[in-house]
């Protein structure tokens, strides 16, 4: 079935206003304007690879087309084919005073770099490290980020300081507030949760993607968003189908769990939780049953869209008339966590049989979040699509091999974690220019490692407009990164640390199979420690290690764990 070929049909004009779809926007989305994009090959890939492939590509796809308004996508497209693939392409980075770039083709948003940082702090055993996540990912991800939101901007200048942790980034700063930061910042970065899932049930995803998302945005509409989003993604996976529209409200029923999720886990029950309520000045079921009532509403229009659709409506001018009915197309709410997990599911339903065409129409949507919606849909219909997706991809080694980790850590094998430094002697960069410097008279990156760096330093305007500069990680990250004229030292506690591997837990969450002896794979806080333990059903082996490990940072700490254990134990 074509749903997609009626493109030139749909759109919006600027404003929101339905009209014509704007021929640069045709230059975006339509893959049939000159020269027919090639048809991607079958591919011996996984789901999870094709799904982190696919959505990286959905993400470069929409990148130019980000906040763009006609006048300046066609300033970025003069150059560039066609063809509806992704293209290089000049962008101004770092404000109004930074350089303008030229992008090379493929090159993905602060959408896929959030996605690799989260993925990053997947460890071997299987756990998500909140702390590696919130104190030094996303800290260092300003220097390099490509497009990230004002909220998840916010979120991370505040994470930066000692004493905000990521169950207490209760933000508020020029407007950026984090108790109504529902934005999709964070429901494009949860995948990786699902990706290393051990199984279907949601249980096992859920509580480290809640983890991750309550980093940087506290309203429902961020968390319940990426709620819905893993809840399809997670069924694509591991059914090998999208959800269908007949399924779609009973999935927004099931985010009332959210509750129970949070009261399952200790940290997000005892500290975070009570601190919202504070905050917030009111329970927080209430305000999810809130954002649950405004849910059930999109999904009706998104399940009377798909009615539409299997009527002979263009999947174009649906799409279309979708995203505006939603408020997709509206700058005070196209951003939102909710709306986005809805447009995303319902075009990766909707381009199932043609996922190049579905994708284009999402990233050629003038005044719609285009990486963003297209990114958590390529998501989606990637993990049931038989083919790798066509052109160019910046970093698609290190996509595929980072999937690849995630889904070995899923099968209960073994897999590396990332040699992120030591927490406890961490420091984050004192500006955004000092996160690219030096460790043993070679460029690196703090908290991320050696560099090679690529051409020459591209200046700003004036002083204040900075020097940047491609880098590519040891590891096989491109990243186009703020630097100082002249590189300083880094601190030594910037410099990562080897890790070992160790086998994760079975897929009922129980006692790993052989526990690593090397103390550099537990954490450094005490509280994750006892976390750890207890995840690992009272492995008394993995008890005594853990005491030892934190009885060698003193007397403190040793008994701040001991006594975490006996309070859990006792609640349990």
């Amino acid at each position: 079935m074509e749903r997609f070929r009626d493109i030139g049909l749909s759109g919006t004009g600027r404003g929101g206003e339905s009209g014509p779809l704007d021929t640069l926007s045709v230059r975006m989305s339509n893959q049939t304007a000159t020269k027919t994009a090639p048809i991607p090959a079958t591919t011996s890939h996984s789901a999870r690879v094709r799904s982190a492939l696919w959505a990286a590509w959905g993400d470069a796809l929409g990148f130019p087309a980000e906040m763009a308004s006609a006048g300046m996508l066609q300033r970025r497209l003069d150059s560039v084919e066609p063809d509806g693939l992704p293209g290089p392409w000049p962008r101004k980075v770092g404000g109004r005073m930074g350089p303008i770039i030229q992008l090379p083709a493929g090159c993905t948003s602060d959408d896929t770099q959030l996605r690799l940082a989260v993925a990053r702090c997947v460890r071997a055993s299987g756990r998500f490290d909140a702390e590696a996540f919130s104190k030094i990912e996303l800290p260092v991800f300003l220097s390099y980020q490509l497009g990230a939101g004002r909220g998840t901007r916010a979120a991370s200048h505040s994470l930066s300081r000692r004493t905000t942790r990521w169950f207490s980034n209760f933000f508020d700063d020029r407007g950026s507030e984090y108790i109504n930061g529902g934005g999709n910042g964070a429901a494009m970065r949860i995948q990786p949760h699902v990706w290393a899932a051990r199984d279907a049930r949601p249980e096992t995803y859920l509580s480290p993607m809640l983890r991750d998302v309550v980093c940087t945005h506290g309203h429902p509409r961020a968390i319940l968003g990426a709620y819905l989003h893993a809840l399809a993604l997670g069924t694509a996976i591991h059914q090998g189908e999208i959800p269908d529209p007949g399924r779609w409200p009973a999935m927004v029923d099931h985010l009332r769990q959210v509750d129970e999720t949070i009261a399952s886990d200790d940290v997000l029950a005892d500290r975070w939780l009570p601190i919202w309520q504070k905050t917030a000045g009111r329970r927080f079921t209430d305000a999810v049953e809130e954002t649950v009532a405004e849910l059930k509403h999109q999904i009706e229009l998104a399940v009377d869209a798909a009615r539409r659709l299997r009527k002979g409506n263009g999947g174009g001018r649906t799409y279309s008339e979708l995203a505006k009915s939603l408020g997709g197309l509206n700058p005070e709410t196209r951003g939102a966590g909710t709306i986005t997990a809805v447009l995303s599911l319902w075009l990766a339903w909707a381009s199932s049989d043609e996922p190049v065409g579905g994708l284009q129409t999402s990233a050629g949507l003038l005044n719609s979040d285009t990486d963003t919606v297209s990114t958590m849909a390529g998501a989606i219909v990637g993990a049931i699509t038989a083919t790798d997706p066509p052109g160019e991809l910046l970093d698609r080694e290190l996509i595929i091999n980072e999937a690849k980790r995630l889904e070995a850590l899923s099968e209960g094998k073994s897999a590396p974690s990332f040699p992120h430094p030591d927490p406890l002697h961490w420091q984050p960069p004192p500006s955004l220019s000092d996160a690219l410097g030096l460790l043993n008279n070679r460029p690196a990156v703090a908290g991320l490692g050696p560099v090679n760096l690529v051409g020459e330093p591209v200046r700003g305007e004036g002083d204040r407009g900075g020097f940047w500069q491609w880098a590519l990680t040891d590891y096989g990250q491109s990243l186009l990164i703020k630097r100082r004229q002249k590189l300083h030292e880094l601190p030594i506690g910037a410099q990562p640390r080897i890790r070992q591997s160790a086998a994760p837990s079975n897929g009922n969450g129980g006692p790993l199979r052989e526990v690593s002896s090397d103390e550099s794979e537990f954490p450094a806080d005490p509280e994750q420690g006892a976390e750890l333990f207890l995840s690992r059903q009272d492995d008394d082996r993995l008890l005594g290690l853990l005491l030892r490990h934190y009885a060698s940072q003193g007397a403190t700490q040793a008994a701040v764990f001991a006594t975490l254990i006996s309070s859990k134990l006792l609640k349990r």
